[in-house]
C-alpha cells in the first residue's frame, strides 16, 4: 500500500543520511504529509519519537565505528552530527551506558537500535467503534502548555494533576454548566504541530464554548483563558471507553497502525482532541481528508 511504501521510503532516506543532515522538510515530502502528521503516526507505530529513533540509529552506527576503526572519537562525533565530543559522549553514555572511550578500550555491553521496516499486520480481533462526522466550525477555551513531544506521556498526566490542584478544573466545571456542546466534557488537545527539529507541541486543556450552528449560544472565555478556533472539517470520532490512560493510548495505536492505512483517508492538519466524560467514557477526535 502507498502508505506503507512511503513510510519505508522515509526510513531509507534516514538510513542514507545518518552520517549527514536529515531534513524534516524532505521527510514531509517523501511521506506526502506534514511533518507534524508524520511524527504523530511514527511515534504511535514505532513506540518512540522520530527524533529518538534517528538519534539511536546514529549512536548504534557510531559504536561500530568506535570499535572497528581507528578514527578519532571527535571525528566520529562530527560524523554523526554532534557539535562537540562532550555532547557526543553524553549522548553515547545515555544510550549505551558507557563512554565512547570505554567502548574502544574495554569489553563492554552496548545497545543496538535496528533499522525499522513497516508492514501491515492484519489482526482482526480488536474492533474499533467510530463515526465519521462533517462537523461545523467550533471554539474551545482553556489553558495551553508547551511541551516536548518525547516527554508527553510523562508530562501530560502532571498537567491534569496540577489543573485539579490549582482550581482550573473547578472553573471548567462551572463553565460546563453553561455549555453542553461536542466535543464534550474536558478536552485534552494536542496542537500546533509545526515541530520541526524542536519536537515541541502545545497541549491544551479546554472545553467547547461554541459550535457554529444557529441554536448554539456563545460562552465568553473566562479571565486567564485563551480561545482557540477550529474550522468546519471532517473528523473521525472513536469511542475510547475504559480505564485511563490505556484505553485512549490503545485507540491511538490502532488508528495509526490499522485504521488509517486501510481507510482511504489521510490525516488533516488539525489537532488531535481527546474528550473525557463521566464513567470512563472517552472519545478521540482526529481530523481526516479523503486521499487525493
Amino acid at each position: 500500500m502507498d502508505w506503507i511504501k512511503k513510510f519505508n521510503e522515509v526510513i531509507k532516506y534516514i538510513e542514507d543520511n545518518l552520517k549527514g543532515e536529515i531534513s524534516y522538510d524532505t521527510i514531509s515530502q517523501i511521506a506526502g504529509c506534514s511533518i507534524y502528521n508524520f511524527q504523530r503516526m511514527f511515534s504511535y507505530i514505532a513506540d518512540k519519537p522520530l527524533s529518538e529513533y534517528i538519534r539511536n540509529r546514529r549512536l548504534t552506527l557510531a559504536a561500530f565505528d568506535i570499535m572497528n576503526s581507528k578514527d578519532r572519537i571527535i571525528d566520529i562525533s562530527f560524523k554523526y552530527g554532534y557539535e562537540s565530543q562532550d555532547a557526543f559522549s553524553r549522548a553515547f553514555r545515555s544510550f549505551h551506558g558507557v563512554l565512547p572511550s570505554a567502548a574502544r578500550n574495554e569489553t563492554v555491553q552496548l545497545k543496538s537500535c535496528p533499522k525499522l521496516s513497516f508492514q501491515i499486520n492484519i489482526k482482526g480481533e480488536n474492533y474499533m467503534n467510530y463515526q465519521i462526522v462533517q462537523f461545523p466550525a467550533f471554539k474551545v477555551v482553556g489553558i495551553t502548555n508547551r511541551i516536548n513531544t518525547s516527554e508527553a506521556f510523562k508530562i501530560v498526566p502532571q498537567i491534569w494533576e496540577n489543573a485539579w490542584k490549582d482550581g482550573t478544573m473547578n472553573r471548567f466545571i462551572e463553565l460546563l454548566k453553561k455549555t453542553d456542546y461536542r466535543p464534550a466534557g474536558f478536552l485534552g488537545i494536542c496542537a500546533d504541530g509545526k515541530w520541526g527539529n524542536s519536537e515541541e507541541m502545545d497541549y491544551i486543556l479546554a472545553i467547547t464554548n461554541h459550535v457554529d450552528v444557529p441554536e448554539c449560544n456563545y460562552v465568553s472565555p473566562p479571565d486567564g483563558m485563551k480561545e482557540f478556533c477550529y474550522p468546519a472539517s471532517t473528523w473521525v470520532v472513536f469511542d475510547a471507553d475504559g480505564e485511563l490512560p490505556s484505553a485512549v493510548q490503545k485507540i491511538h495505536k490502532q488508528f495509526y497502525s490499522e485504521w488509517l492505512p486501510n481507510s482511504g483517508y489521510e490525516l488533516a492538519d488539525l489537532p488531535v482532541i481527546e474528550s473525557y466524560m463521566q464513567n470512563n467514557h472517552q472519545e478521540v477526535w482526529i481530523g481526516i481528508n479523503k486521499n487525493k
